[in-house]
């Protein structure tokens, strides 16, 4: 294959992923294919938490095979890296000739976040994969900061829809976005703009633990880039062309932990002198091999850190237990199980907010703690669950939620309602009410003798499912009846009498 051809097979592949990817977050007309939610299958780190072995067995393949071409066409973070890095090369070359160049690697500071991540992982603290991953990251923003942008689009169009008498295009609302998720996505997208306009790939090499760990399999890729010193000039175009800083041209060394395999290099190279070849194992291992005195020395290095890293992380880690049963807990979305399997899997990508056609997923703060920062949580201001609806688990790529068949969902009690007697409107101002009632699709919430003739809601929470019907619909301020979140979900019993009925409104039906 020619070299231009092999760069623009890498282009034309990234931009088959990341052009469906962006659109899954934004659409808010609702457009995209749902089957194409398996794209966000197919990311590192939501595969490795879900369990899907035969893509993480994939991505090891064809790293080993190829070296980082994860990053380079599969990572939506990754493209987006490399759109920044083009502004800077096509506008301001002078400025990326004299930044672009050869960088020794930080190893300490990549590693260190390595061990770091895992370790407190392992310790039972998910919040630095739900900080640097880098595909939750973008899920966040393009959830946070690009579709909010689009949603008066989405309130234009629906008006003239209605105006016209079509109703089949839904409204959007933006209620599932939430300020500190903003800000996160804001300095998330701050962080690798700055970093690829001024250093191409330095986030990829420097801080994101996905590009550290893919680059220990890469030092012994089948393929790689290698430079003929025969050839070679030393002229150091392909190092200036190379977003990684990996190349040194001087000595005609590539740093292949580094390399994303964008191919940059290849078509640069004006000498011939640098081509992608079959390499094999054992060959051209230079930048691996070290001393024994060396090795020892990392390996010394690396066990303080990581001894360091559970001693530092442990306080925080029991920090994260159980919340005092005083203190109400946020709502986990069906599917999510226990409440320890949630925090430590949900990557907080917000596909599933982005999805929910009810609109009540929302990003929360700290209701989960630390280790759950802008995890979904349910929010009934806007809607409620509809029990028809598995949207939520469908598109969950972590495994954080599980995918329930329909008749399951039905029967997970994600919480149950609560009724107090004195803030309802039948008790304040003595008038019938009953919309809690007709907006139960398990009965759970029944209309029962009061006095003078009227009825008030009664719960029987053993057939509660929690889908907030009862505390959307209720008129009064602060609600009379509420849902209380499980910690962890369980199954309700079957209503006695009739079928589940499906309850469909547009505002509370009264």
């Amino acid at each position: 294959m020619k070299i231009n051809s092999l760069k623009w097979v890498r282009v034309v592949l990234a931009c088959l992923v990341f052009i469906p990817t962006v659109l899954f977050f934004i659409d808010v007309f609702h457009l995209m294919p749902f089957k194409w939610r398996v794209i966000l299958h197919i990311q590192f780190v939501p595969a490795l938490l879900s369990g899907l072995w035969g893509i993480v067995i994939f991505i090891f393949a064809l790293t080993l095979l190829f070296g980082r071409i994860y990053c380079s066409v599969i990572c939506p973070a990754g493209v987006l890296q490399d759109f920044f890095s083009r502004l800077t090369a096509g506008k301001k070359k002078r400025r990326q000739k004299r930044v672009l160049k050869y960088a020794k690697p930080k190893s300490w500071l990549r590693y260190s976040i390595l061990i770091l991540t895992i370790g407190s992982f392992v310790l039972g603290s998910g919040a630095l994969v739900v900080l640097l991953d880098p595909y939750s990251n973008m899920g966040r923003v393009l959830a946070n900061l690009v579709r909010p942008t689009l949603i008066p689009l989405n309130a234009f169009v629906v008006n003239k829809a209605f105006a016209m008498g079509n109703y089949s295009i839904l409204p959007v609302t933006a209620s599932g976005i939430s300020v500190v998720a903003i800000v996160v996505s804001a300095l998330f997208l701050i962080t690798i703009a700055v970093m690829s306009l001024l250093r191409g790939r330095l986030y990829c090499n420097t801080i994101c633990p996905v590009g550290t760990f893919l680059g220990l399999i890469s030092r012994f890729s089948l393929f790689r880039i290698v430079i003929d010193d025969s050839a070679c000039t030393h002229c150091g175009v392909c190092a200036r062309s190379c977003k990684s800083q990996c190349i040194d041209s001087k000595a005609s060394e590539i740093d292949n932990s580094r390399c994303v395999t964008c191919f940059n290099c290849l078509t640069s190279c004006t000498q011939n002198a640098v081509s992608y070849q079959f390499v094999g194992i054992g060959k051209h291992l230079s930048d691996v091999e070290k001393p024994a005195e060396k090795v020892v020395n990392t390996r010394r290095r690396q066990f303080l850190t990581l001894s360091t890293t559970a001693i530092v992380t442990a306080p925080f880690v029991m920090a994260q237990t159980k919340k005092a049963p005083t203190e109400r807990l946020p709502i986990m979305p069906p599917g999510a199980g226990k409440r320890d399997h949630f925090n430590m899997t949900c990557t907080s990508c917000h596909a599933c907010v982005t999805q929910c056609p009810s609109n009540v997923l929302k990003p929360s703060v700290f209701d989960y703690g630390l280790m759950g920062l802008m995890q979904p949580k349910m929010y009934y201001d806007k809607g409620f669950c509809q029990p028809n609806c598995t949207i939520c688990m469908d598109v969950c790529p972590s495994g954080a939620l599980t995918a329930l068949p329909l008749k399951e969902k039905q029967m997970t009690q994600v919480g149950m309602a609560h009724f107090t007697l004195e803030e309802c409107v039948v008790y304040k101002n003595h008038t019938d009410c009953g919309s809690c009632s007709e907006h139960c699709p398990t009965q759970a919430v029944s209309m029962v003798d009061y006095k003078d003739g009227l009825r008030i809601p009664h719960v029987t929470p053993e057939i509660c499912i929690g889908c907030g019907g009862c505390e959307y619909a209720c008129p009064a301020r602060p609600k009379a009846i509420v849902v209380h979140a499980n910690y962890d979900q369980q199954w309700a019993k079957k209503p006695s009498k009739g079928k589940m009925k499906e309850v469909k409104v547009a505002g509370f039906g009264f």
